[in-house]
């Protein structure tokens, strides 16, 4: 009896340690499946050489995450923020990043990627985003970015990069609950003005279950802003990336026409407040007229050479999150 006693509490103690292990288990499962699907898309500026201690210099570099954790890529930075971008690409992405878009092909936009690529570091890019004009035509209308572009082109063929997308105006790419829709690439007719910056490609990510868009306009200038306002319903946005570290890029009539509540300024704080060395406005950047322009619309600014910062963008607007 006393036997039997003791199997039947074994027996007892056995199942409520099942049942508390399937409890936790489950709770645990749920929790993960909650933090993996929570709502809208996370956008984060990364600060690289824009802060004042690395390297003081703009940079244009940011790692978004979707519903589902498909990590995106936008540039990416110069050279020396290549180990910094590759820490968030292993930290949210295990070394993979599923889609990387570039808006065009300078130094300060795709440094950080030709290191990655031609560098030992283990990295695996499984969607690569682009329009470029000509090797020729850089090599006519952008010399002093000629190298680059030159470099950038070539790395197209590197074995990182799984799949490579030549994009078109008007192409729609779904990527989770986000899509990407192309606004405008190179024209290899603009030629009398910053060509370079002109072969910019914009497009605009919008986290469709929560009805909320950013804009990316690269370093976009006066001839890309005419092609734009030819179709400027397509550029309304809740955010933008301030065209050319935020002075000298696109016109008032652009950033009129995306009316946006937050704007990320990629520069250092030497050229966000215009200072050539002799104090705030003092240098020939365009920065203050457009934080003007800005502060009409009372908009957020979220500025690179404060550090990383993390955007949440929810149903109800945008919160501050971790990085």
């Amino acid at each position: 009896m006393k036997k039997l006693t003791i199997i039947i509490l074994i027996f007892i103690i056995l199942i409520i340690t099942t049942l508390s292990f399937i409890y936790l288990h489950n709770k645990k499962v749920k929790r993960l499946e909650y933090e993996k699907t929570i709502e809208g898309m996370k956008v984060t500026l990364i600060a690289g050489s824009n802060k004042k201690d690395n390297g003081n210099i703009n940079s244009n570099a940011y790692i978004i995450r979707t519903r589902n954790n498909k990590i995106i890529v936008v540039d990416g930075g110069r050279n020396i923020d290549a180990d910094i971008l590759y820490d968030y690409i292993i930290k949210y992405g295990n070394g993979k990043v599923d889609y990387w878009y570039i808006t065009h092909a300078h130094d300060d936009h795709v440094g950080a990627l030709l290191e990655l690529l031609n560098g030992t570091y283990e990295l695996e890019i499984e969607n690569l985003y682009y329009y470029f004009n000509s090797l020729d035509w850089y090599e006519k209308y952008d010399k002093r970015g000629f190298e680059t572009e030159k470099a950038i082109i070539e790395a197209l063929s590197n074995s990182k990069i799984k799949n490579k997308v030549e994009c078109y105006k008007g192409q729609i790419i779904q990527m989770d609950n986000v899509n990407c829709e192309i606004i405008r690439i190179a024209n290899p007719e603009i030629i009398n003005s910053d060509n370079g910056n002109e072969a910019s490609m914009v497009f605009k990510l919008t986290a469709e279950d929560v009805d909320k868009s950013m804009i990316f306009l690269g370093d976009a200038y006066v001839y890309t802003s005419k092609e734009l306002l030819e179709e400027p319903e397509k550029l309304k946005s809740d955010a933008v990336q301030m065209s050319h570290h935020g002075q000298n890029g696109v016109t008032k009539e652009v950033y009129d026409a995306i009316d946006p509540d937050i704007c990320f300024f990629n520069a250092p704080e030497w050229l966000y407040n215009n200072d050539n060395g002799n104090g705030y406005n003092s240098g020939k950047w365009q920065s203050i007229i457009v934080r003007e322009w800005m502060k009409e619309k009372n908009t957020t600014n979220i500025v690179a050479f404060k550090g990383d910062q993390t955007v949440r963008f929810t149903r109800d607007g945008f919160e501050m999150a971790d990085n």
